[in-house]
């Protein structure tokens, strides 16, 4: 689901626990959306109405963790619904998102009209590819494979790669390789060349701890900053 999605959910799942007599609280409504946020919202409606429908379940007021049993059966996959996979594409060159390669190819279809600035008829080509093509793979047995579509927002970048990990569409190391490494990483490896470079020239044994009295001295400023 998307920020636009947030008042239709909040309706959705205050009428449904209605139904249970139950009030879904400010609270409530946080854990409930951080915990069905990667689904559509059309996936995440038809969820509900299942759980209220059956007659097992439904005579009980639903949990985050019954829509989700619902929605994980509903899409085992992990694909996207269409809505989701439009808003969550990168539309500019700063942004960056984790996609699969179903949406890079319906992409295709509405990039032309995107390029023309007429974002309404590029949506709709979008959803048209993107259903045709993720419903052949479904036929076919072909699974969706993500891969990072990295912008120039260096933030956006880190934000994109490690909620990709949460959701389990990148490991943890591959996103790592993506990741700049952390800041006395580099400036441990840039003193060991350093080092390294002083240890192939010869010097005398007092220049040698004049030497490394200077590399910890210049360690301490960097790192105290």
């Amino acid at each position: 689901m998307i920020e636009e999605d947030k008042k239709e959910f909040a309706a959705l799942l205050k009428s449904s626990m209605a139904i249970y007599q139950q009030e879904a609280s400010t609270d409530v409504l946080r854990i409930w959306w951080a915990a069905l946020e990667r689904f559509d919202i059309s996936q995440v409606r038809d969820a509900f109405g299942r759980h209220i429908q059956d007659t097992k379940t439904g005579k009980f007021a639903p949990r985050p963790a019954d829509i989700l049993a619902i929605l994980e059966m509903m899409n085992p996959d992990g694909r996207l619904g269409v809505e989701e996979a439009w808003a969550m594409f990168p539309h500019d060159e700063a942004s960056s998102a984790v996609i699969t390669d179903e949406m890079a190819e319906a992409m295709q279809s509405a990039r032309p009209l995107m390029l023309e600035g007429d974002t309404i008829a590029a949506r709709m080509a979008f959803k048209e590819a993107y259903t045709r093509i993720t419903n052949k793979n479904k036929f076919n047995g072909v699974a969706p494979r993500w891969f990072p579509s990295l912008g120039h927002s260096k933030e956006g970048r880190e934000i994109a790669i490690k909620h990709a990990v949460e959701l389990g569409r990148l490991s943890s190391d591959f996103a790592q390789s993506l990741l700049p490494a952390p800041e006395n990483q580099v400036l441990d490896k840039n003193l060991l060349k350093l080092q390294n470079l002083m240890k192939e020239t010869p010097i005398t044994p007092e220049q040698k701890q004049q030497h490394k009295e200077r590399m910890a001295n210049i360690k301490s400023m960097l790192t105290s900053k």
